[in-house]
């Protein structure tokens, strides 16, 4: 129905409305639901994990995932901390982030992304959709050094760097903050 109506656009030499309802279309496709991860998304969640850490194993230098070995180590931070996930529109979970609120800050474990879903903006509406939960207060999230894709992104979302510090393996860890405004 949607290609029958694309061509009768065109056809009416409507190409302004033509080229609006192409980009719709492009980006209607990485439409995702954020929202609360379940008991059950458990398994899913450990499985997109375990590949991040393959791909970037410099990731285990920091508390998080140095406490998530295992599917029953998730379970224990699943009843903890607060999760939320990015679901596709096919149902996939295609990314999460966790976090925990302490003395008035809200600290961001991991924000986690497929590898094939990258560069989507899926990792930037994880992050705001937990800002939005905790609007108020300040809020800081750590990244390896030698990461400096990561440093880059959180920059690009008005986080500071606020201290580096090595962790027990000597790598240097940067802790950026910014303080979320209420809504």
């Amino acid at each position: 129905y949607l290609k029958k109506l694309l061509l009768y656009i065109y056809s009416r030499n409507c190409e302004l409305v033509y080229t609006v309802l192409l980009y719709i279309l492009k980006f209607w496709r990485y439409v995702m639901i954020i929202t609360n991860i379940d008991i059950n998304d458990l398994e899913s969640i450990f499985s997109i994990q375990e590949s991040v850490f393959k791909e970037e194993p410099l990731l285990t230098g920091l508390e998080y995932f140095k406490h998530i070995t295992s599917r029953d180590d998730l379970k224990v931070y699943f009843e903890k901390y607060d999760f939320l996930k990015a679901v596709d529109d096919d149902g996939s979970i295609s990314g999460l982030i966790c976090a925990s609120e302490n003395n008035n800050t809200l600290y961001i474990m991991a924000v986690v992304v497929k590898k094939e879903k990258r560069n989507k903006g899926i990792g930037r509406k994880l992050v705001f959709a937990v800002e939005h939960l905790y609007s108020g207060i300040r809020c800081e999230i750590q990244t390896p050094e030698t990461m400096p894709k990561n440093s880059a992104f959180y920059e690009s979302m008005g986080y500071s760097i606020y201290k580096k510090e090595n962790n027990a393996n000597g790598e240097q860890i940067i802790t950026f903050a910014k303080l979320i405004e209420a809504h």
